[in-house]
């Protein structure tokens, strides 16, 4: 890391790929942070979202030892996560290999234990496997963009089937623009899919808890 990043924000990497038009990678204040098409996916202000809302939700008072991460982006989530549950074996999904690589080599996710990484898309991911898990992070984005299936029964059908008996799923939306109706109609479609659904808006996100009893 350079001390000069404290100063002035460097730009360690600068790609592209199938799924996002621009990719970096900045080191700033001695740490990396990642921006996808130009919205930042890792850093402080991440971290700080994720956790207010783990907090407002409980979720360290959960019984989980089996955790699915839909959407890897930096990795800030997993990091997050294994602070809850040291024990817990996390699985990571992202369509994007770029992706991966760049949080397996700038923020240590090949290092951390219990994570296994899988390169796929999340809406066959969901549909095919027959895993079960305790703890389900959607945390799907294009940049500022939602992929349209989160929002569809069918994607929300097959979380519900791969969610254990007494699991919870957590996922990260937006409600800024557009998306602060397509947000509400959202929170409608989840009251009538689950038992139990609750909300935390913050900043321009907005994260739903959802429980099956």
């Amino acid at each position: 890391m350079s001390l000069l990043s404290y100063i002035f924000p460097r730009i360690i990497l600068k790609t592209s790929s199938s799924y996002n038009r621009e990719i970096r990678v900045l080191e700033e204040s001695g740490k990396y942070k990642l921006l996808v098409n130009g919205s930042r996916q890792s850093g402080s202000y991440i971290a700080m979202l994720w956790r207010r809302a783990f907090l407002n939700f409980s979720i360290a008072h959960l019984p989980v030892s089996r955790i699915l991460v839909l959407g890897v982006g930096g990795g800030t989530v997993f990091g997050l996560l294994k602070r809850f549950f040291p024990q817990a074996a996390m699985t990571g999904v992202d369509i994007d290999p770029t992706i991966l690589d760049i949080a397996e080599k700038y923020f240590g996710l090949a290092d951390m234990q219990g994570l296994t990484l899988i390169h796929d898309d999340a809406q066959g991911f969901v549909h095919k496997t027959r895993e079960h898990y305790d703890l389900v992070i959607v945390d799907l984005f294009f940049g500022r963009e939602i992929p349209e299936f989160v929002t569809k029964d069918i994607f929300l059908t097959d979380l519900k089937r791969l969610t254990s008996p007494g699991g919870r799923i957590v996922i990260n939306f937006l409600r800024e623009l557009e998306y602060q109706d397509k947000s509400d109609t959202f929170m409608q479609l989840l009251s009538k899919k689950f038992a139990r659904v609750a909300d935390f808006p913050i900043e321009k996100n907005r994260f739903f808890f959802i429980s099956h009893k």
